[in-house]
């Protein structure tokens, strides 16, 4: 078959050899250093640590959360998973570590429809001198405007 096609580009004009050469040459560098080809070098990946080596993902349990949990795995990040069921953090976190093996994940148990306070001083203990450099807010709770996640008070998180 590798004769077969050596033949039928002899056979072609000049100009789609040096097309068809061209296009190769771009397609290989695209899938090597395309964002979504980035980490196929490990060089590549320490560009996605540059704001910390820590990921923190709420509600990573199901959707769109556990599809960033492993695509920051992927990326090599180590991951804080916080939601509301340990026992589904801990399958997530069985799910990332069987894929990605090198990756370090803490996961902390929180329910974000009481009163946060408790929560919030136990995740910041838990956090506490880790490089954390990612929020991945997956539940509905927000405010008004951006901030750093440690400016933000109990207060301001509640909307209050």
């Amino acid at each position: 078959m590798g004769s077969c096609l050596l033949e039928h580009l002899k056979a072609q004009p000049f100009w789609v050899i040096v097309l068809f050469t061209l296009s190769s040459f771009s397609l290989l560098k695209l899938s090597l250093f395309s964002p979504i080809g980035l980490c196929q070098f490990p060089q590549a990946c320490q560009e996605s640590k540059k704001y910390g080596s820590w990921a923190l993902v709420t509600r990573p349990i199901n959707g769109i959360g556990k599809a960033f949990a492993f695509q920051l795995a992927w990326k090599w990040l180590n991951l804080i998973l916080v939601g509301r069921n340990l026992d589904k953090l801990k399958d997530v976190s069985d799910a990332i570590l069987a894929k990605y093996g090198k990756t370090q994940i803490k996961t902390i148990v929180v329910n974000f429809t009481g009163d946060l306070d408790d929560d919030v001083m136990r995740t910041r203990e838990r956090i506490e001198g880790l490089d954390v450099g990612l929020l991945i807010n997956n539940v509905w709770i927000s405010y008004m405007y951006a901030r750093f996640f440690h400016e933000v008070d109990s207060k301001l998180l509640r909307g209050t």
